[in-house]
């Protein structure tokens, strides 16, 4: 658990918790079933001692300042504020720091809640492209590269295309017979004994793909490696990222 502040959010475990709970209101959960699904992801954290405090916390703020707070959760809550077991994990100025923060919170679920505030629906990656399949990208200088796609990657974000970028830059997309024999560009990292070869293109928005500049040209070839130790790219700032790594604008 990484905490870096006394304050609730300060907190990997805290931040992911209010991160989850407003996803799968988002993914059209009611507040009951949003809740009962944090209580099962993160059962294992309720069931540490070091941990316990945070979660009950964590969800009592979130569901507060979403309009959302059930009397099951505030009551955990108060019970971890009035016990002070939370305070254990705390010393020093901090301690004293967190003692305020909690007086403050214990205010605030005592007070009445706002009324029930829209929680937009999550945005998750998709790709339909296939595994070998080549990719057209025209870059800024109005040329075009071609990506790979190797495989993919899914998590709670999604799913988005590992690529690995084909050793070709031009006007016209060259025949299938040539780009059998093209090899793939690399960045060498020496000092790390590490080479970047592969990377996967997300977004974070539907928009967020310029349709206008990619296209799917007809063709695949096999891959030249498997999925495994990639960098992430994402299409908003893919032009930079080609040029830092790659030397392409």
């Amino acid at each position: 658990m990484g905490t870096w502040g006394p304050a609730i959010f300060s907190d990997d475990t805290a931040s992911d918790i209010r991160g989850d709970y407003k996803d799968f209101l988002g993914d059209g959960l009611s507040p009951s079933d949003a809740t009962d699904r944090i209580l099962l992801e993160w059962k294992d954290s309720i069931d540490d001692s070091d941990e316990q405090s945070v979660v009950w916390l964590a969800l009592a703020v979130i569901q507060w300042k979403l309009g959302r707070l059930e009397e099951r959760i505030k009551e955990k809550a108060i019970e971890v504020i009035n016990s002070g077991c939370d305070l254990d994990r705390w010393d020093g100025k901090d301690k004293e720091k967190r003692k305020i923060v909690l007086e403050k919170v214990k205010v605030q679920l005592e007070s009445p809640q706002p009324v029930a505030k829209k929680v937009p629906k999550r945005f998750r990656d998709h790709c339909e492209w296939e595994v070998g399949e080549i990719i057209s990208y025209t870059t800024l200088s109005q040329e075009k590269i071609l990506f790979r796609v190797i495989g993919y990657h899914e998590d709670k974000g999604g799913k988005g295309p590992v690529c690995e970028l084909l050793n070709w830059k031009g006007k016209v997309i060259p025949g299938k017979f040539k780009l059998r024999f093209l090899g793939i560009k690399k960045k060498e990292y020496p000092q790390g004994n590490y080479t970047l070869s592969q990377f996967l293109i997300g977004r974070t928005s539907e928009k967020e793909l310029p349709k206008c500049r990619v296209r799917q040209v007809g063709m695949h070839l096999k891959p030249s490696q498997k999925v495994g130790g990639f960098t992430v790219f994402l299409w908003k700032h893919l032009d930079k990222e080609l040029e830092e790594f790659f030397g392409i604008n």
